[in-house]
């Protein structure tokens, strides 16, 4: 999952806390494999005409937003086999995931820079300054085996709406 990586060969399996059952097989990572994954994102940063505007991190933010609602219950019994809590619980970490995301896309939209007061000696008499965001860099988001959904959308929810790349290491 990671441009320009080559597979590594070796596995990791993800086994349910409550029964020890296997959930999943994934390929493992190397440690030359996180440097690809850095560096993969780092050059992405750095290529500021291919940065996401601000319309396209909304899009992405609500199409995320509602495969999350069509697929809540699925998420949320995933996530209770991966952390072992109750499905009612689980059920509401995939509420507030969705919230969440919702929370993101409101924040977007009303997300502008700011006027900078001038005029107030002469060197800035007659100009005019304001504030920009702009993404800072690559955001490392690491999920917890408790909340594995909902640590996710808090991390990397924001730094799609702000632009950033993200790598991720789940639970």
């Amino acid at each position: 999952m990671i441009p320009g990586a080559s597979p590594t060969g070796e596995t990791l399996e993800v086994r349910a806390p409550y029964d020890d059952r296997p959930i999943a097989t994934l390929e493992a990572a190397t440690a030359e494999t996180v440097e690809q994954a850095l560096a993969t994102a780092h050059a992405l940063f750095r290529d500021r005409d291919a940065w996401l505007p601000a319309w396209e991190r909304i899009a992405v933010l609500e199409k995320t937003a509602q495969l999350m609602r069509e697929q809540a219950e699925t998420l949320a019994v995933e996530a209770a086999r991966e952390g072992g809590k109750p499905l009612l619980d689980s059920r509401v970490e995939v509420a507030r995931a969705i919230d969440g995301m919702q929370n993101l896309i409101e924040c977007l939209r009303g997300n502008h820079g700011q006027e900078i007061p001038m005029g107030l000696n002469p060197a800035s008499a007659g100009r005019l300054a304001v504030t920009r965001r702009e993404p800072i860099g690559v955001v490392v988001a690491v999920s917890a085996f408790n909340h594995p959904l909902n640590l996710i959308v808090h991390q990397v929810g924001p730094a799609v709406a702000a632009g950033c790349p993200v790598i991720v290491k789940p639970a």
